[in-house]
């Protein structure tokens, strides 16, 4: 998509990681996520006291399986909370999609009104997040379609894995 003339690219990053809160009481986890514009320059975004992340959510991470109830398999389970969290981060993310085709009209620092259209361009996440952020097995390659049984010493080409496929 071209962006009109006179139009403001707002490029934004996420930033995430779970972060574990208890031992004593049901080992309470929770997982914040952040987001930053990444026009900012990186000699301020990594100074905390610059302030240039912004807590957006906390997520609960989800529970450990209940292997109690009848008729509720632990695939079951696995299945129901990546929709929930898939649902949350819709939801959250959903005003940022609204922004990207239609673009909003803000003030600048120049006091001038720009159309600006947001485009998240990374999150920032270890490999078990994005695996969950993106719905992928944690053990497949998120580049290529390279077997499970030959990562790590991959030594023939295989196709890159196509995300179009995945997007709904």
């Amino acid at each position: 998509m071209t962006l009109p003339v006179g139009s403001t690219l707002v490029p934004v990053i996420f930033a995430s990681d779970a972060t574990h809160l208890t031992n004593f009481s049901g080992d309470g986890k929770l997982w914040p996520i952040y987001m930053s514009i990444g026009n900012i320059p990186s000699s301020i975004r990594q100074k905390p006291n610059q302030r240039a992340w912004v807590l957006v959510v906390l997520l609960p991470v989800r529970p450990k399986r209940v292997h109690k109830k009848a008729g509720w398999s632990a695939a079951q389970q696995e299945r129901e909370s990546l929709e929930t969290t898939h649902n949350l981060l819709r939801h959250i993310l959903n005003p940022i999609s609204n922004a990207t085709q239609d673009g909003i009209t803000t003030w600048c620092g120049d006091r001038m009104k720009r159309k600006c259209y947001i485009r998240v361009v990374a999150w920032l996440a270890d490999h078990m997040e994005n695996c969950t952020i993106h719905a992928v097995y944690n053990t497949r390659c998120g580049i290529c379609e390279c077997p499970a049984d030959e990562l790590g010493h991959h030594t023939k080409s295989s196709p890159p894995r196509d995300h179009k496929f995945y997007a709904e």
